[in-house]
């Protein structure tokens, strides 16, 4: 195993290093400073091109490539982004049943993960969620309404201090539905927002604010970090980030704060070449 491990360290070494150089490049900004990234390619990649999230120790992600019918799930340690476990393919069987093929953004809350999930006919979106140490789903799956949900569920964010998860659609969103884990994913609020929001990555509350990764189009190398107040449901541009290119697709996000002093940490997947996760310092 020694051998094999040395030998793919060799074979992969030279992609990252033209990976390094050839990539775009991001840059901080007046709202988003860049501390540092890493970058991921071959198998590592395909663990983590969806979502991100984060218990302090570990950060979690999620990674799916819809045409080959995979999907995964991994844990990094967020001290040098090591990994230390992964599961390809991790839903459960009456989600593979009914071809539910792609998991999304996903939010960390009290030992486990909640994953949005969507593909097939019989349930287009739903929330799985999965226990924190082995990677496995728990055996709940919670059905939300298609009509609701009409093109998938490409977020959720669980608020750590009242333990609701907000999900909203993808195209156009004029709500964030709120349901609460404690009474099986009741839904027991819709935020009418301010102003639509549309293409949504990934979400993750920080003191007491929601914000959400937005691969918005037609801002040329730049993509927004949105905030939303979950009271009023007022929309703002919270930061702008450059990243280096316009092949570069936002996808999730989450709040440590770390030694070198970054606390916004998003994932972003270059369609040619591999995966990064950007590390900013913010001041919201």
């Amino acid at each position: 195993m020694f051998i094999i491990r040395k030998i793919w360290s060799v074979i992969t070494l030279p992609l990252l290093l033209i990976t390094l150089l050839t990539s775009p490049v991001a840059k901080t900004t007046e709202t988003a400073e860049l501390v540092s990234k890493n970058v991921f390619v071959f198998e590592k990649a395909l663990l983590m091109g969806q979502g991100l999230t984060t218990d302090g120790e570990y950060y979690y992600t999620s990674g799916s490539i819809t045409a080959l019918n995979l999907q995964a799930l991994a844990k990094f340690r967020v001290e040098d982004m090591e990994i230390v476990k992964s599961r390809i393919n991790p839903l459960p069987d009456v989600c593979e049943d009914r071809g539910n093929n792609h998991i999304g953004g996903i939010s960390y809350y009290d030992g486990k993960i909640y994953a949005s999930v969507e593909g097939g006919d019989e349930c287009y979106a739903c929330i799985v969620v999965f226990d924190c140490e082995t990677l496995k789903p728990t055996g709940e799956v919670y059905d939300l309404p298609n009509e609701l949900y009409d093109d998938g569920i490409p977020w959720l964010a669980v608020n750590q201090e009242t333990g609701l998860l907000y999900a909203s659609k993808w195209t156009d969103a004029e709500y964030i539905r709120v349901y609460d884990i404690k009474d099986g994913m009741k839904n027991v609020d819709n935020i009418q927002l301010s102003e639509k929001i549309h293409r949504i990555q990934g979400g993750e509350f920080y003191k007491g604010t929601l914000y959400l990764s937005n691969d918005i189009e037609g801002y040329e190398t730049y993509k927004r970090i949105l905030s939303v107040n979950v009271e009023n449901g007022a929309v703002e541009v919270a930061a702008l980030r450059d990243v280096g290119g316009d092949n570069v697709e936002a996808e999730g996000m989450t709040f440590c704060e770390t030694d070198d002093g970054a606390v916004m940490h998003v994932l972003d997947y270059n369609k040619l070449i591999g995966i990064f996760v950007h590390h900013y310092k913010v001041d919201f």
